[in-house]
């Protein structure tokens, strides 16, 4: 009866071609997949059989419901391996599989918010981008705190703007393995800080997403999971151990989760999700990976995947591209290449540099094939700071605005218009202001939402890599490779600070006195000696009035 009806619906000779070429041009490009850390090397075909059932793991995966076509029991397993890996205290912490690493981090962050309603997250300068959305989606006050040069969080910035802010409970965001360089923040001296400054009442999420499957395979790892004291961990799944379909765990204390439990009857158990229904598939996935690759599998693949990273490291700097990588992990950053290479290869890249990732399918052909490319190209100079930094704000009003901030650069506004000019948008309006040793340069264009496109899809901040162009000019693409796009808020104001540790806490204890109220901040450039930062607030009036003599842009 199944097939029979199933055989009333067919797809036509026309979509069937559709299917098979796009499934030519997916294997094409998986043979030029180097910059982002999914691994492209796994079998579930013996799972395939589970397709044709609507298999839903709604609820909580430990206690039983009314929806029985679920696989809750491999789920319970899947968990179980990772809390053995996060070195979680046994029978104390709860979890879930999850759609991906935000999903992850961004329940850890709503229990921090349920545990410290009133509390500040601090992020650092090179955390993921997703957890700015999802601190706006939680409506949590937060403060984004500098990055070293490695990419690891600046403690001394973090342990001065928490002095400052010793009467509001902390609550903080922790990288374990940065989305460009592959850092990871210092656990152990964030939890110094909690104690030499008293704070009893705080909250510690590490988003793990790709060191989570790295760190617990290797020889004398830094700090990172629970056994070093935080509170809740995000890992993907997709990433090093591989799937098709985008996954992770989330790991917390149980003591934590029962506090946003609910029971819901319908489904005859307890909601304590984010996403109520959720993928039966993947935990099917990542329980397969892990009886057949197994924890021994991974003892060997993780090493072998820093070896290919040495491999890349050592071929790039032959072409003096001043490549290096963390002790720890298999991002390898080194300098941008030309937008030809960046594509071609599906690079990720910020300001000057890029990076790739050595996961398990990346092999010495496809390095060689890249650094053949890139010595066949001429590279455009870039500078090896801060690139500027284009930003949608809505300062003054108008809306129609386009912001410059970042390095001096005497051609950045002939590239600029030139990149525009070429696909025929005029810049109507200018205004270009010196910050210590850059520039905050404000752009009306012709046409405001086009030229933001192009920004965005020449660009990359981990979302937009592949799109091709709205114009064939390669001149434009080389001048448009310097500059990253970033969403700022309708109410922000662009500010000037002192850069040095305690600036921006000093600013924020100011508004706090005035009594106006910060919903973010955010480091948008550091130059030698100043810096740029994004305020929002939902009074924005007041605060450009407070701020008068360092706001940047009216």
């Amino acid at each position: 009866m199944r097939s029979q009806w199933l055989s009333e619906f067919a797809l036509s000779e026309k979509d069937e071609q559709r299917l098979d070429n796009f499934y030519r041009d997916i294997q094409q490009e998986s043979e030029l997949f180097l910059g982002y850390p999914c691994n492209g090397i796994f079998d579930y075909s013996p799972l395939y059989r589970f397709l044709q059932y609507p298999l839903n793991n709604v609820g909580d995966p430990y206690l039983p419901g009314n929806y029985h076509l679920n696989t809750h029991d491999f789920e319970r397993e899947v968990l179980g391996i990772f809390q053995q890996l996060t070195q979680a205290p046994e029978g104390n912490t709860w979890g879930y599989v999850t759609n991906g690493g935000t999903e992850g981090n961004h329940y850890g962050l709503f229990l921090a918010r349920e545990l410290l309603p009133n509390g500040i997250v601090y992020y650092s300068q090179d955390a993921h981008y997703s957890i700015d959305k999802i601190l706006r989606c939680l409506g949590l006050n937060s403060i984004m705190i500098r990055s070293s040069s490695d990419g690891t969080m600046d403690l001394d910035d973090l342990r001065e703007t928490l002095r400052i802010h010793r009467d509001v409970p902390p609550i903080i965001c922790a990288t374990i393995g940065t989305t460009m360089k592959g850092a990871v923040d210092d656990i152990v001296g964030i939890r110094e800080i909690f104690h030499d400054l008293a704070l009893n009442h705080h909250y510690l999420h590490a988003d793990a997403a790709l060191g989570g499957m790295i760190l617990p395979f290797i020889d004398n790892p830094p700090p990172w999971n629970f056994l070093s004291g935080i509170d809740s961990i995000s890992i993907s799944g997709h990433k090093m151990v591989g799937s098709p379909i985008p996954c992770g765990v989330v790991l917390a204390k149980k003591r934590n989760v029962d506090r946003i439990a609910q029971s819901v009857e319908y489904i005859g158990t307890l909601d304590t999700t984010l996403s109520g229904s959720r993928n039966a598939l993947t935990p099917l996935f990542l329980w397969y990976a892990f009886h057949t690759v197994g924890i021994s599998g991974f003892k060997k693949i993780i090493p072998d995947c820093l070896q290919m990273s040495d491999y890349a490291i050592k071929h790039l700097n032959q072409l003096d591209c001043h490549a290096w990588r963390h002790s720890y992990s298999n991002t390898v950053v080194f300098d941008r290449p030309l937008a030809s290479v960046t594509q071609r290869w599906q690079l990720a890249c910020q300001g000057g540099i890029s990076h790739l990732i050595t996961m398990p399918h990346v092999t010495t052909i496809q390095i060689d094939r890249l650094v053949d490319d890139i010595k066949a190209v001429k590279p455009v100079p870039v500078s090896t700071c801060d690139s500027f930094t284009a930003c949608e704000t809505a300062i003054g009003g108008s809306g129609q605005d386009i912001i410059l901030v970042g390095n001096e650069d005497t051609n950045i506004l002939t590239d600029v218009s030139a990149a525009l000019a070429s696909a025929g948008i005029s810049i109507e309006d200018l205004t270009a202001i010196k910050v210590g040793e850059g520039n905050v340069v404000k752009l009306k264009v012709s046409d405001r939402d086009r030229s933001l496109k192009i920004l965005n899809q020449t660009l990359d901040i981990g979302r937009c890599y592949g799109q091709s162009l709205p114009f064939d000019t390669n001149e434009a693409t080389q001048i448009l490779s310097r500059v990253d796009y970033q969403a700022v808020s309708g109410d922000a104001l662009l500010v000037e600070l002192e850069d040095k540790a305690g600036t921006l806490a000093m600013l924020m204890k100011q508004c706090r006195e005035q009594q106006i109220s910060i919903r973010s901040v955010r480091l948008l450039w550091r130059g030698k000696e100043k810096a740029v930062v994004e305020l929002a607030s939902s009074e924005p009036e007041r605060l450009k009035e407070l701020l008068a003599d360092r706001v940047l842009v009216n």
